[in-house]
């Protein structure tokens, strides 16, 4: 388990609602006075926060699957095993990245594990992790997209409305305007920042969000789940409309992207990729982060893949059904560059005129273990 002091202490300003109010400077306001043109961003992916007893946050939990269930509760397991020490260890060295220019932090979603038994205990756990980030980050912005376990509970439903509660209280502050959908945008100078959520897409709210930023400098998707068909040897398709067959809405989407150059961040998958695709009369540059530190060796940058030709390979093997090929094909031709890790940390972004790029720190590492040239 986690410090307990620290644990206690984040609770408690949880239930007190004390999150924000005392050292909350808005993004909107810019609160570190930097360029508009060059700036920095903390990124960190999927963080899964947790804590052992299981009876702290998924007291009452049940699944009418009991496979499904059982695999849940070795994830509690997990989570309990990797806050104990390693993830701590990870955001304090996230809030180390903090620079002068940094603007704000962007989390990939799945903040927590989800899985709860009453909506009042979904809200806390969900006010309870976004408090210890921001313990972490002090009076930075923190700004994070729903995950598919963030909206997951014995009934989904009611995880839906605490998810909707938490970031019109949390988030709306945060940004410096009120946010009511889990689909909205924010800019950052002049730079375009669309926050989609993956597990229920708002269409017409994604378009309209493209259209409002038309012009600008970058254009930034933040997303849990990826754009692109991920490492996977038996299914590839959780993807932005992947797994619901609407073709049409993923390649309309898809063209949107491409024609204003996207950068997507994400999470989702547990690894840290760099993927560069032309086609559909553009570019997409996904950048996939992971946080989830669950074996120590997991703290240590080990290139996995790394070429054009690796994508769709990684996992591949001899019973992989044709579907996931096919999946894998559609795409392929327009793969440029491809890296592949297993490994989990906290990344620096910059951006500027020149371009942008993310140091990736690999567990609790002081030096940058990498960096990726998105643009």
């Amino acid at each position: 388990m986690m410090d307990r002091r620290k644990f206690l202490k984040v609770s408690a300003l949880s239930a007190a609602g004390l999150t924000l109010a005392d050292s909350l400077t808005p993004l909107a306001a810019g609160s570190r006075k930097p360029s508009d043109k060059t700036y920095s961003v903390v990124l960190l992916g999927d963080t899964h926060y947790d804590t052992a007893p299981d009876c702290v946050y998924h007291s009452g939990y049940s699944d009418p699957n009991p496979s499904r269930e059982a695999a849940h509760r070795k994830e509690f397991v997990r989570n309990a095993e990797m806050w104990a020490e390693r993830c701590p260890s990870l955001v304090r060295r996230a809030s180390r990245l903090v620079r002068e220019d940094t603007r704000l932090c962007l989390q990939m979603g799945d903040l927590i594990q989800g899985d709860t038994g009453s909506e009042t205990d979904h809200l806390r756990f969900l006010r309870d992790a976004y408090c210890y980030l921001k313990a972490s980050l002090g009076c930075l912005p923190l700004v994070t997209v729903a995950g598919n376990h963030d909206l997951r509970a014995a009934d989904d439903s009611f995880a839906v409305r605490a998810y909707s509660k938490f970031i019109k209280e949390r988030l709306s502050p945060e940004i410096g305007k009120e946010i009511e959908k889990t689909c909205f945008s924010f800019m950052v100078g002049k730079d375009a920042y669309i926050v989609i959520d993956f597990t229920y897409p708002d269409d017409a709210e994604i378009e309209k969000l493209f259209s409002e930023t038309e012009g600008a400098r970058y254009t930034f998707v933040i997303i849990h789940g990826p754009v692109f068909p991920y490492q996977s040897a038996k299914s590839n398709n959780w993807i932005l409309h992947g797994k619901d067959g609407n073709d049409a809405m993923r390649l309309h989407l898809r063209e949107l992207m491409a024609k204003r150059h996207a950068i997507v961040l994400c999470g989702h998958t547990h690894t840290t990729e760099l993927l560069d695709w032309y086609g559909d009369g553009g570019r997409i540059t996904q950048m996939t982060v992971n946080s989830v530190w669950h074996t120590p060796e997991a703290g240590e940058y080990k290139l996995v893949a790394e070429g054009a030709d690796r994508y769709g390979k990684v996992s591949e093997k001899p019973d992989t059904p044709e579907k996931v090929k096919k999946l894998y094909a559609e795409y392929a031709d327009g793969i440029r560059r491809f890296t592949f890790t297993r490994s989990a940390g906290s990344c620096l972004m910059t951006v500027s005129d020149k371009g942008v790029t993310v140091d990736f720190y690999a567990g609790a590492s002081e030096n940058a273990s990498t960096r990726f040239v998105l643009r």
